[in-house]
């Protein structure tokens, strides 16, 4: 567990002053890191078993996340925090140009998202009607948006995780060092959750391929009886897929949605406190 403290000499004064607080203040204090603590690490446990065991549960990330910038915003509500924060200007500027760039990739999340989900629209209509160009032109579709959500993963680790990792070793427990295990913690889970997105449905595009022929020529009675019920059968069953894929598209842009939101509100926290410098 990461330990809340306050360095450097003005630091100390600050600790002096805090110290002569009310004993309800300092247990606050210690009660909100405390909870933000054990919310970075549960999203940290989240993160290795999504990469490890490829589990797809991207909802329950986006929400793990959300619960961690929540903690956030009340710690950085502290005075003895925002104080603090105050004292690591340098650092400071670091972090808000991180928090920036992790509410810039949401915001291109979102969007290839939107794609994602209208891609898989067409797709499920073109399956249902048999229609091999618009199966084909979403599948492409498809693979464009998949190849985005890749570049924004890519970027998150290149950019933001590792460089807030050693910002975060630097600080040791001081409050800048809090915040930016807090930034690392979500760019590592955002970068699990977007990987995932590309493998949700990795053999939907050959199941597809093969069903959509079935239904072209059961439309067309080339097929025996049984056979053609067995195609109609298999492009149903695709079609059902397709649609509970939109569900969970659904469900990660509303996620995405308040994860954006939150970043921005935490950005403007940490403005606010850099503009009192």
């Amino acid at each position: 567990m990461m330990h809340f403290t306050l360095g450097g000499t003005a630091g100390k004064r600050k600790a002096a002053h805090a110290r002569s607080a009310s004993q309800p203040c300092h247990c606050q204090c210690h009660h909100v890191h405390t909870r933000l603590d054990a919310s970075v690490r549960a999203l940290g446990a989240w993160s290795a078993s999504a990469t490890c065991s490829g589990i797809n549960d991207g909802p329950s990330g986006l929400a793990r996340i959300d619960a961690v910038l929540a903690r956030l915003a009340e710690f950085l509500a502290l005075p003895q925090a925002a104080v603090t924060l105050c004292d690591a200007a340098p650092a400071l500027d670091r972090i808000l140009d991180e928090f920036l760039a992790l509410a810039d990739a949401y915001g291109s999340f979102e969007q290839a998202l939107l794609a994602l989900k209208q891609s898989v629209s067409e797709l499920r209509a073109g399956v249902r009607r048999g229609d091999g160009a618009t199966v084909a032109a979403s599948l492409r579709a498809r693979k464009c948006t998949e190849k985005e959500l890749c570049h924004l993963a890519t970027a998150l680790r290149r950019a933001s995780r590792h460089t807030l990792l050693a910002l975060a070793d630097a600080a040791g427990g001081e409050v800048i060092g809090v915040v930016a295990e807090v930034a690392a913690a979500t760019a590592s889970a955002s970068e699990a959750i977007f990987l995932r997105c590309v493998a949700m449905s990795p053999d939907v595009s050959v199941v597809v391929q093969t069903v959509h022929s079935n239904a072209w020529l059961a439309r067309l009675r080339v097929l025996p009886a049984a056979t053609k019920t067995m195609a109609l059968s298999e492009t149903a069953t695709v079609v059902a897929a397709l649609k509970r894929l939109e569900e969970r598209i659904g469900e990660l842009e509303n996620g995405s949605e308040k994860v954006f939101r939150t970043l921005l509100q935490t950005r403007v926290s940490l403005l606010n406190i850099h503009n009192t410098l």
